[in-house]
């Protein structure tokens, strides 16, 4: 609306000053706005009243949000941070921190730092992509993202476990590693090379990563950008084609 001439506007464009919300009621943008038509030249003073109206439709529901997140966290501390700063406090980043992990992961049974399979691990997991990263936290936790720094680490008291496979066989190198999600712990078996174990590694991540109990589906995008349009203006009106 706001880039096209004025000939296609009066021939295409037909509204009123009022707007359809979420719940799919409708208010006037003006004192009987429902019968006052948008001309050609006040197609800008339209659009932004829309976009007033809309973002402020629950103004109601975010203050009561605000209010909650302030007894928790002090309003003076939330001013100092973007979007993207309470992304990471709360979710952690979007990625994998190799050596992070290492600092926090504990072995079981007879594993050990110098343990092979433990060495050929921490090579692979280096090599693998942001994605493949993300995959593999996603199949031994659960979860996407790990906690943002040591502290974090330590306040939530969250570790990396790494055991011997439990299952047994006469040949490792065809087994797959299997995770206890709930406990962030990842069955390993003896494989007998780096080579062999990226391979079964990728086998697992990409085959069984997606979703526990039908959980929404991972992003596996490391570079997701925070939404600052919101989805719910997705739902109803289309303001880039204005």
């Amino acid at each position: 609306m706001g880039e096209c001439t004025k000939e296609v506007f009066e021939e295409r464009i037909f509204e009123n000053y009022s707007t359809m919300l979420s719940d799919r009621s409708v208010v006037e943008l003006k004192k009987g706005g429902s019968k006052v038509r948008v001309n050609f030249e006040d197609r800008f003073d339209y659009i932004q009243k829309i976009l007033e109206v809309r973002i402020n439709e629950a103004k109601l529901q975010i203050d009561a949000i605000r209010r909650g997140l302030n007894k928790l966290v002090p309003q003076s501390y939330l001013n100092t941070l973007s979007g993207k700063d309470i992304e990471i406090q709360v979710s952690g980043k979007s990625k994998v921190n190799v050596d992070l992990l290492k600092r926090h992961t504990r072995y079981s049974g007879n594993l050990n730092e110098e343990s092979n399979r433990i060495k050929y691990l921490w090579e692979v997991l280096r090599e693998l992509s942001d994605t493949e990263k993300l995959r593999f936290v996603k199949f031994c936790w659960g979860q996407e993202r790990l906690p943002a720094n040591d502290e974090e680490f330590e306040r939530t008291q969250v570790r990396f476990m790494i055991k011997p496979a439990t299952y047994h066989t006469t040949t490792p190198d065809k087994a797959l590693p299997k995770a206890d999600t709930c406990f962030f712990n990842l069955e390993l078996p003896d494989y007998s090379s780096k080579e062999v174990l990226k391979e079964k590694l990728l086998l697992a991540i990409n085959t069984d990563c997606d979703s526990i109990n039908a959980d929404q589906l991972i992003n596996l995008d490391p570079n997701a950008q925070y939404n600052e349009r919101g989805s719910d203006f997705e739902d109803v009106d289309d303001y880039d084609d204005y």
